[in-house]
């Protein structure tokens, strides 16, 4: 079975506004084979951000999100790595998701190209396997 690690924006098109997503990311979703991963940072993200007006999300993101997605483990090791990663991405959310990619050696679903940068690879363009 493949692991595939949803960023934040995916989970929630995912969720809320599923049109969004290209054929190659519903086909990864829907896949029962893909072991689909969320990171608790994208919840706190979310959360942060719905509470600041930027994003339309309901409340209890944790228990519905975690319906969907394995959720991942955070540790003081994979923040500490997350903070030690070159600074191309400046988002620190994306920058935890970046650790986790490469630490546990996961494809990663985004639209967000400077992921690349880091050498994590793309779930879309390298399919399932």
């Amino acid at each position: 079975m493949s692991a595939v690690l949803v960023d934040t924006h995916i989970a929630l098109w995912a969720l809320g506004d599923p049109d969004r997503l290209s054929d190659a990311e519903r086909e990864l979703l829907i896949d029962p084979a893909i072991d689909r991963c969320l990171s608790p940072v994208s919840i706190w993200e979310a959360a942060i951000k719905r509470e600041a007006g930027r994003l339309r999300a309901p409340r209890g993101l944790a228990a519905i999100l975690g319906a969907e997605f394995r959720l991942l483990e955070l540790s003081a090791a994979l923040l500490e790595a997350a903070a030690e990663l070159p600074s191309h991405h400046s988002d620190p959310f994306d920058r935890v998701l970046i650790a986790h990619a490469l630490r546990e050696d996961l494809l990663l679903m985004t639209r967000d190209h400077a992921f690349a940068d880091y050498g994590v690879r793309d779930a879309t363009a390298t399919g399932s396997s």
